[in-house]
C-alpha cells in the first residue's frame, strides 16, 4: 500500500495545496520550486516502495533523493532574485543532516529517524506558499504605485 499512515495521507494534501496556490498565485521561481518539491516527493515515494523502507537504518536511496533536491534548490536559490529558496534548502539540508545523523549514530530509533527525516518537508511546503503569496503583495504594491 502506498499510503499507510494518515500521516502520509496529511503530507501529499498538503503538498497538493501549497504546490497548487504557488502555482496558481507564483511565478517563474515558484515553478521552478513546485517542480523540484513535486518531483523530489514522489521519488521518495517511489524509492521507498520500491525497497520498503523500514527506517531501521540508513536509507540510501532516499538520501540520495534528498541530496538531488538539496542540490536543485541550492542552484534555485543561487539564480533567483526571491527569498524563499533560501528557506527551502536550508529545510532541506536539516533533513540531509538527519540522514548523516543515522550514519554516525545507527541507534537512534526509526520512529526519530523517520519523524526527522520526513518533518522538514512540511516547513520547506509553507516557505514555497508563503514566497507565492508574497508576489501576490509585490504586484499589488506595484498596482497602487503605478495608479
Amino acid at each position: 500500500m502506498i499510503f499507510n499512515t494518515v500521516w502520509a495521507y496529511f503530507y501529499y494534501i498538503f503538498l497538493i495545496f501549497c504546490c497548487g496556490y504557488a502555482v496558481v498565485r507564483g511565478t517563474g521561481a515558484e515553478y521552478v520550486g513546485v517542480a523540484i518539491i513535486t518531483v523530489g516527493s514522489l521519488a521518495t515515494l517511489a524509492v521507498g516502495q520500491l525497497v520498503e523502507t523500514t527506517w531501521t537504518e540508513m536509507e540510501v536511496g532516499i538520501f540520495v533523493v534528498d541530496i538531488v533536491v538539496l542540490a536543485a534548490l541550492v542552484c534555485l536559490a543561487f539564480k533567483s532574485d526571491r527569498f524563499w529558496p533560501l528557506w527551502a534548502a536550508a529545510f532541506q539540508l536539516l533533513a540531509v543532516t538527519i540522514h548523516t545523523a543515522i550514519m554516525a549514530a545507527p541507534q537512534i530509533t526509526p520512529w526519530a529517524f523517520a519523524t526527522g527525516a520526513v518533518f522538514w518537508a512540511y516547513p520547506m511546503l509553507l516557505v514555497l506558499a508563503i514566497g507565492a503569496n508574497e508576489n501576490v503583495a509585490l504586484a499589488q504594491d506595484r498596482l497602487i504605485d503605478s495608479g
